[in-house]
């Protein structure tokens, strides 16, 4: 996967060769595995999360986030999300720290559904799509695993 963003510094390049284990941002190549990333010759926790046409690399501490601008990753990740549907679960493991909606509420896309906190950064977990919410999973200070259903919304 290569990505290609423009920022007020200039072109900024993200790619990661998960079959080679490598992942390049702004120039600099490293050596990944999973989760972790060897820099300077110690793992830190590294992760991807991709939503529609943008992905959020946690790396060190640092959250980095580029717009999809290929055509060809546009399509993929627009099907991707078009196949999840109102289902929202969590893309690592972690806690809830607040929930901003009920069963019942109409929400619209990119409304924001929950908190959570994982890997010391708080993440904002946002309706994928237009409807009303018919289960909401977690409660507050509840931990979560990689895959659990947080919320589901009906569509129209």
């Amino acid at each position: 996967m290569k990505n290609i963003k423009s920022a007020e510094t200039g072109v900024v390049e993200f790619e990661h060769d998960a079959a080679n284990g490598l992942l390049k941002i702004g120039g600099k190549t490293y050596q990944c595995d999973c989760d972790h990333v060897i820099l300077e010759n110690r793992r830190v926790p590294f992760w991807v999360h991709r939503r529609d046409q943008s992905v959020s690399v946690w790396l060190d501490g640092e959250v980095y986030r580029f717009e999809i601008d290929d055509p060809r990753h546009r399509s993929s990740a627009q099907a991707a999300g078009a196949a999840a549907g109102g289902t929202v679960k969590a893309q690592m493991p972690g806690k809830i720290l607040q929930v901003s909606v009920k069963v019942g509420d109409s929400v619209e896309a990119g409304t924001n559904l929950l908190l959570m906190e994982s890997m010391k950064m708080e993440l904002a977990m946002d309706a994928p799509v237009a409807g009303v919410v018919a289960k909401v999973e977690v409660k507050p200070e509840q931990m979560v695993s990689q895959g659990d259903l947080l919320v589901e919304i009906e569509e129209p």
